[in-house]
């Protein structure tokens, strides 16, 4: 059987992260299907953290994907005055529906999230 990736966003890597007890996973450029390919099979799977797939493309970040992670919060990596005019409106729905805070990198710009004592922040370093 060959397995090798065809080089399209559909091959994106998925990282899941325990960092202190904070879970988070990474979608890469995942689309909706491979969002639910993933919760098929992992249905137990939960985040804390989720960084959007596709740059916030109305592509990705599935209605059902979020409600099952039930992040507390999202982050949003696009560019500024990015050509797509991403992040799509309808992520931002899907988002605010599931009542999902979210960060957006061409607004805030570089996000940074650290603990301390159990308790964790998330710091945008626009400023810094």
């Amino acid at each position: 059987m060959d397995t090798r990736g065809q080089g399209t966003n559909a091959d994106s890597l998925v990282l899941w992260l325990d960092f202190y007890g904070l879970k988070c996973i990474f979608t890469g450029d995942l689309d909706r299907k491979g969002e639910l390919a993933v919760s098929k099979k992992y249905p137990n799977l939960t985040a804390d953290v989720l960084k959007t797939g596709h740059h916030g493309s109305k592509t990705a970040t599935d209605p059902k994907f979020v409600q099952q992670l039930a992040p507390k919060v999202a982050i949003i990596s696009a560019g500024r005055h990015n050509r797509y005019g991403h992040p799509n409106q309808e992520t931002l729905v899907t988002l605010q529906k599931a009542k999902v805070p979210y960060y957006v990198t061409a607004k805030v710009g570089m996000i940074k999230f650290t603990e301390m004592l159990g308790y964790f922040s998330f710091w945008d370093l626009k400023d810094n």
